[in-house]
């Protein structure tokens, strides 16, 4: 993958792939992805839906989680357009440094 040029360039579901690649790169296993989505604004309402219908599929429900952040449902926009900058600050929140940084250096 190429160098993210802007991490302040918003990101639409086009990005989608791209994402999840990146979050694998740096080792984001992804079982945290409900809590991933409380702090990119998506509402516990929202994540409990996306829970129940991935049962046991961790990829999945990170897969719809960021869709949804990417179509900025519920609350998304409040903590900002979807871009490299608010996914590393949400990973940051969460304890996810490692991630964080391995983003933020890409």
């Amino acid at each position: 993958m190429a160098a993210i040029t802007t991490k302040s360039q918003k990101l639409d579901i086009k990005d989608l792939c791209e994402i999840l690649d990146l979050l694998k790169r740096h080792g984001y296993s992804g079982t945290s992805y409900y809590d991933l989505g409380l702090y990119l604004g998506l509402f516990p309402g929202t994540l409990d839906v996306i829970k129940d219908n991935n049962k046991g599929d961790v990829s999945s429900g990170l897969r719809e989680c960021l869709k949804a952040w990417l179509q900025q449902s519920d609350d998304a926009k409040s903590v900002g357009l979807p871009s490299y900058y608010s996914l590393i600050q949400a990973l940051r929140k969460m304890g996810e440094n490692a991630v964080a940084d391995g983003i933020d250096r890409q």
